[in-house]
């Protein structure tokens, strides 16, 4: 199974269909609406679950895991077994630290690395239609809203990243790419705008871990 798969949060939901009890929105309505929930979202502490199915919806990964996102810029990602790492960012680097590798990539943050998930909760809220055209939706039943993104950039690594917010909080996300291979991640909040302390987003190391530098 490709291990690159676990970090589909950072390096690259579930999918609902339209119904008569979705209302549309236009283009301009959708972004003003998910600029203002991304904003009024300035750190998240978050359990979650993930899966991770081909075009054919055969389940290639499940996996749980741990994550916090703090503005400006900062996040960490924890995956459990069978898999496990850390994904860390201080805004400026990306460190992917695989345990039982004993291995860990840095990398500075570039422009496709800044067209994902989460760097779009941990960035500037203001910079979403620099990399996405974005459309909305909200289910009148639960007043739900749906947020579908597509990116601007034809080299990025998916194609659809849709996002459910409900009464404010952030619910789930759905990520698909050229392949038709889906990333469904549903998120536990355990708490959100509290401070997260620095050390949170700072990766220790010990000296047996194997360290690669990349552009």
């Amino acid at each position: 199974m490709p291990r690159f798969l676990c970090v589909a949060m950072v390096c690259l939901g579930f999918l609902l269909p339209l119904s008569a009890s979705a209302g549309l929105v236009t283009e301009s309505e959708a972004t003003e609406r998910l600029i203002s929930a991304l904003k009024n979202l300035k750190s998240i502490h978050a359990n979650f679950e993930q899966w991770v199915t081909d075009s054919k919806q055969n389940q290639l990964q499940h996996l749980n895991g741990e994550m916090w996102i703090q503005r400006p810029g900062q996040f960490r990602w924890d995956t459990d077994e069978p898999y496990p790492q850390k994904i860390v960012s201080n805004e400026n680097v990306l460190w992917i630290y695989d345990l039982d590798l004993e291995q860990a990539t840095r990398k500075k943050l570039d422009k496709q690395l800044g067209n994902t998930p989460a760097m779009l909760l941990s960035g500037d809220p203001q910079q979403i239609t620099e990399g996405f055209t974005v459309g909305g939706y909200q289910f009148d039943e639960t007043g739900e809203w749906r947020f579908d993104l597509r990116p601007k950039d034809e080299d990025a690594m998916f194609t659809l990243l849709r996002v459910h917010f409900l009464s404010g909080s952030l619910r789930d996300m759905y990520l698909e790419d050229s392949l038709g291979q889906t990333t469904r991640i549903q998120f536990q909040i355990k708490s959100t705008n509290q401070p997260i302390g620095i050390d949170v987003f700072e990766l220790k190391l010990d000296e047996s871990v194997d360290i690669i530098e990349e552009s």
